[in-house]
């Protein structure tokens, strides 16, 4: 594994905790439609997703369990927490004003959630690019180690039948 993929997650899981944190202080301090607008209960799962089970099991499973961690399944999790953040910013930016009339605090925490989000979601389009390419370099490794088991067979065949033809 790459030596920078674990300060990345880390860095995941915080601006993670970081949403649920203003994510928490938008629902608490606005009593009227954004307190109850699903944009929000969106960006607070999007916050629980990652930081209960995309980065734990993104982190974990290929040291700790690597059975359950198939090639396929790293870039299925990683594609879908992407599309997550991808979807939760780019809603909650077209919903909320303009900056001139965003003049109350909640008001900012939806800025700042909004940030958090895209960076969030940047840097689970990096780590997904990074798994992408790993996914592509197994299956090429795999068909190289594939054919190289046959030329050795074929070659300890060729072996087996000469010793064979030496010894009649």
């Amino acid at each position: 594994m790459l030596s920078w993929v674990y300060p990345v997650r880390i860095i995941q899981a915080i601006l993670a905790l970081a949403t649920i944190a203003v994510t928490a202080y938008v629902i608490g301090t606005l009593y009227d439609s954004w307190s109850f607008s699903s944009l929000i209960y969106y960006m607070l799962f999007a916050g629980c997703w990652t930081t209960l089970i995309a980065v734990p099991y993104l982190g974990l499973a290929p040291v700790w369990l690597p059975r359950v961690s198939h090639e396929f399944v790293i870039p299925a999790v990683e594609l879908i927490t992407m599309a997550i953040w991808l979807s939760g910013w780019i809603a909650l930016a077209v919903k909320i004003p303009k900056p001139a009339q965003c003049t109350y605090p909640s008001c900012h925490g939806l800025q700042a959630t909004i940030v958090v989000a895209a960076v969030e979601w940047a840097l689970f389009l990096f780590t997904n690019t990074y798994a992408l390419l790993d996914v592509k370099n197994s299956r090429h490794n795999r068909k190289a180690r594939e054919q190289r088991r046959e030329q050795v067979s074929n070659a300890n065949a060729e072996v087996s039948e000469a010793n064979a033809s030496e010894t009649v």
